[in-house]
């Protein structure tokens, strides 16, 4: 019986377990309903066994559904491991590589990036994932990761430590033009403040600004990274803003310096098996030196 089985089978019921439809599955696998149905059907003949119950408000696995279900999840993470190791044998310094960031590194480092690519190993393309998510990369949710964040503790991620990411007060340059720009903790209290709200990966800085920020001087509070650092750029006022990223910016002006400890760390990494594939050590290598090139030439 275990022998015809089509294991690619499997896919289908994990889809329809995990979405509780065969419509969701359909949509997530990128197939139709009625080859979801059909696939589905295909493995209970296989097995001899009812693996769901179809129910008015969509399916449900049966008992031997879900006793089966932790060893389906073993045969698809094998088949995912074998095909991250099959693609790390590629020779090549060519193909596609998939790398994700967030939304203000991508804009900071990716146009550059794909420059350098071109010039130096035009057979690689880059597909990035622009996303405050961690992506999974043991999963094979993505090949390379740039992230601000603490120390990677997943096993299996490899790579390297390019910065810490401190995070100074600034101000727009046409806000410094118009107000000047303040120097010290005193200086605070004459000028527009743009406040953060707790994150859970900023609050160093957060808590700073509670203490030091006067509340009357504060214009507006986000929770969103990428609006404060715009809300800064466009001359509201004076905020946080991370070194790292105020790199090369000639549109804001750095004010002062507060004596806290860094944000966080930011991270380049790889999984383990995919770190000697060419075309995944061109990549790292390039985003290394561009990254470290513009630490050094801003002096941080």
């Amino acid at each position: 019986m275990a022998a015809s089985i089509d294991f690619d089978d499997l896919r289908f019921l994990l889809a329809v377990a995990e979405s509780g439809s065969t419509l969701a599955a359909a949509r997530r696998l990128g197939v139709s309903q009625s080859t979801v149905a059909r696939r589905i059907a295909a493995l209970e003949a296989s097995l001899g066994r009812q693996l769901f119950d179809k129910r008015r408000d969509g399916y449900r696995l049966t008992a031997d559904g879900e006793s089966l279900r932790p060893e389906a999840e073993a045969v698809e993470t094998a088949m995912r491991a074998f095909a991250l190791a099959a693609d790390g044998l590629s020779r090549a310094v060519g193909g596609t590589v998939r790398f994700t960031t967030n939304e203000v590194m991508a804009g900071l480092f990716v146009p550059e990036l794909v420059s350098r690519l071109k010039a130096r190993h035009p057979g690689i393309g880059l597909e990035v994932d622009v996303t405050p998510v961690l992506r999974d990369l043991g999963a094979g949710e993505a090949d390379i990761a740039l992230r601000a964040a603490p120390p990677p503790q997943q096993a299996g991620l490899v790579g390297v430590r390019l910065a810490e990411d401190h995070w100074s007060l600034y101000c727009a340059r046409t806000y410094a033009e118009r107000h000047g720009a303040p120097s010290n903790v005193e200086e605070l209290s004459r000028h527009c403040l743009i406040g953060l709200v707790p994150d859970g990966r900023h609050d160093v800085a957060v808590a700073w600004a509670e203490r030091h920020f006067p509340p009357g001087n504060v214009v507006v509070r986000q929770n969103s990274i990428p609006s404060a650092f715009a809300s800064i750029a466009s001359g509201i006022g004076v905020g946080f803003y991370s070194d790292i990223l105020a790199l090369g910016r000639d549109d804001i002006v750095l004010c002062f310096r507060p004596d806290i400890p860094p944000s966080a760390e930011v991270w380049l990494l790889t999984h383990e098996r995919l770190r000697h594939a060419p075309r995944i050590r061109a990549v790292m290598e390039e985003t290394k030196a561009l990254v470290a090139g513009r630490i050094r030439a801003n002096g941080q």
